[in-house]
């Protein structure tokens, strides 16, 4: 790889993540009706989004990759929760284990869905826990799955096969 190559993704995907950052809480707030209507909560998670391109498309070993996912978790412990260690873990703990699982995925759009999926899964887990164990979520094991795992999960394959392409090649073009 150039090194204007390196330079370009080096510059362009950590914008980009911080954009999607800002995005992420701006349409929590702004569509917060709509996202969180009742009971039902849908949580956009378009950094993890972002992320999960990075790892699926081949591109994150050409670049300081956990070094973003941590930064990127500590600005949600300290932007949405106030309580540091809680995200930057989750955020962890998602991209590692799409990381270790990509190899067994082809490069397919629903095999990289269901990877995708995984990696929310323990995500989103990871948050749960956190908060069972500090004493901030009180909601029962039930509850988080129907009201909050499922919407969430929906949400974000939707917004995340969307941009499938898209993303594809952009990082091909970067990378």
């Amino acid at each position: 790889m150039s090194s204007w190559q390196f330079f370009r993704l080096n510059i362009i995907f950590p914008l980009i993540m911080v954009l999607l950052f800002l995005l992420d809480g701006n349409l929590t707030a702004s569509l917060g009706n709509f996202l969180m209507r009742g009971s039902l909560h849908a949580v956009p998670m378009l950094t993890l989004i972002w992320f999960f391109y990075a790892i699926q498309f081949g591109v994150m070993d050409k670049m300081p990759f956990y070094a973003y996912v941590v930064t990127i978790g500590v600005l949600y412990d300290i932007f949405y929760t106030g309580i540091l260690g809680t995200y930057t873990v989750a955020f962890l703990a998602g991209t590692f284990v799409m990381e270790r699982l990509q190899p067994y995925f082809d490069s397919r759009m629903m095999s990289g869905l269901l990877l995708f999926l995984i990696g929310m899964l323990v995500y989103l887990a990871a948050t749960y826990f956190a908060g069972k164990i500090i004493g901030v979520a009180h909601v029962s094991h039930l509850a988080f799955f129907i009201f909050l795992l499922l919407p969430t999960s929906v949400f974000n394959l939707i917004l995340a096969a969307l941009f499938y392409y898209p993303s594809w090649s952009l990082l091909q073009r970067l990378g």
